[in-house]
């Protein structure tokens, strides 16, 4: 295994169900940029990628309160989830890739495996956006096409994603690692 093959593997690997979607770039297009697509603060994807970021800020406090406070606590949780509910469906009108139908993919920090209708060829540039669920955080960047293997009818493509900036990159990390936990604790059960 090449060094670089071994950094990929540096991060856990999930199966995961998500909604993608992608296109390729040119690579004047690419490094016109330095890798990294930015929102603009209108979009609505950045909306769930807020929300996740101020949960996790707020997940602390709430435990906190859980044990001082149940019934506080499920009223505040119950707020939450309205939130959570209007986000979600002003998303899903703002934004085609919430009503596209998921596919499953393999998912980690520094790369993602997805099915592709057509062939793509190795070190094509891509971008490539997609959400997790149910925390709704939208992920866009570019990515360097590193396999693209025929399967079935259609291709197994594995890319790597260049310049995710670094709150992107924590998102999915986590997303990554709390659904490895759900994963066990279903097993368990």
């Amino acid at each position: 295994m090449s060094q670089e093959e071994q950094e990929r593997r540096v991060f856990f690997r999930i199966d995961d169900n998500i909604a993608l979607s992608y296109r390729p770039v040119s690579s004047d297009e690419a490094s016109g940029s330095d890798g990294a697509l930015q929102f603009n603060n209108n979009e609505a994807m950045s909306l769930g990628n807020e929300l996740e970021k101020m949960r996790e800020v707020s997940r602390i406090h709430f435990r906190h309160v859980e044990k001082e406070s149940p019934e506080v606590a499920r009223y505040f949780a119950h707020i939450e989830a309205k939130i959570n509910l209007l986000a979600h469906h002003f998303m899903m009108s703002t934004d085609k890739l919430f009503v596209q139908s998921t596919q499953l993919v393999s998912i980690s920090g520094s790369g993602i495996a997805f099915t592709a209708d057509e062939s793509l060829n190795k070190d094509d540039v891509i971008e490539i956006k997609f959400i997790l669920q149910p925390s709704l955080t939208t992920i866009k960047t570019f990515a360097k096409v590193v396999s693209c293997k025929p399967e079935k009818n259609q291709f197994r493509v594995a890319v790597e994603y260049n310049g995710l900036n670094d709150e992107d990159r924590d998102l999915l990390i986590r997303h990554v690692v709390k659904k490895q936990m759900n994963d066990i604790r279903e097993q368990n059960d």
